[in-house]
């Protein structure tokens, strides 16, 4: 058998694995759901699942890796593409496009353990991004103490908007953060 045909079919039954743990996590709550729950609704072997996962958690650190590594791509376009690129549009048209997953990730009935890697995916790609944005010189804040408050504003308003399923749309959700952040910054710094 072909490499590719054997990486096709390992591809597929992954997806259908994390497809399965995300509509369970949106209908029961991550806490309640089984292994058997999860190779049920894939409609995959017992043996299949611990042959690509170690357990539940593995299965969502594994899905959480790929959801990181699908923002910092949409990042990686959204800065190619535009002449003033703006991560924090960037990042709600990213979970806008993805809300589905998101929303079983980052909501009420999803895993503390995602939220915290999604808060770290979310820092390193505005870590790496942000200080260009951010003014330098005397009397600037400390940048680490800069990028924790839009950090946290922004992944707080992040999930509120995906969580409460609010019908604004990802540039509005974007315009509003800036307004409310953006004056505080050129305070800070002196703008």
């Amino acid at each position: 058998m072909s490499k590719n045909v054997t990486d096709r079919r390992v591809r597929r039954t992954r997806e259908l694995l994390r497809r399965a743990l995300i509509e369970l996590i949106v209908e029961k709550g991550y806490e309640r759901i089984t292994v058997q729950d999860i190779i049920d609704r894939a409609d995959v072997g017992r043996s299949t699942f611990y042959a690509h996962y170690t357990d539940k958690d593995d299965l969502l650190v594994s899905g959480l890796e790929e959801l990181t590594a699908a923002f910092e791509e949409h990042m990686e376009r959204h800065f190619a593409s535009r002449a003033e690129p703006n991560p924090v549009l960037a990042a709600f048209q990213h979970a806008d496009r993805q809300r589905d997953l998101y929303r079983a990730l980052v909501g009420r009935r999803g895993a503390e353990v995602l939220r915290a890697g999604l808060r770290r995916g979310i820092e390193e790609a505005m870590t790496r991004r942000m200080p260009g944005f951010l003014p330098v010189g005397k009397g600037a804040l400390p940048v680490d103490v800069t990028m924790e408050f839009l950090l946290a504003s922004l992944l707080g308003l992040l999930v509120w908007w995906l969580e409460e399923d609010v019908r604004y749309t990802a540039e509005q959700m974007a315009s509003m953060y800036m307004r409310l952040v953006v004056p505080g910054i050129q305070e800070a710094y002196g703008i």
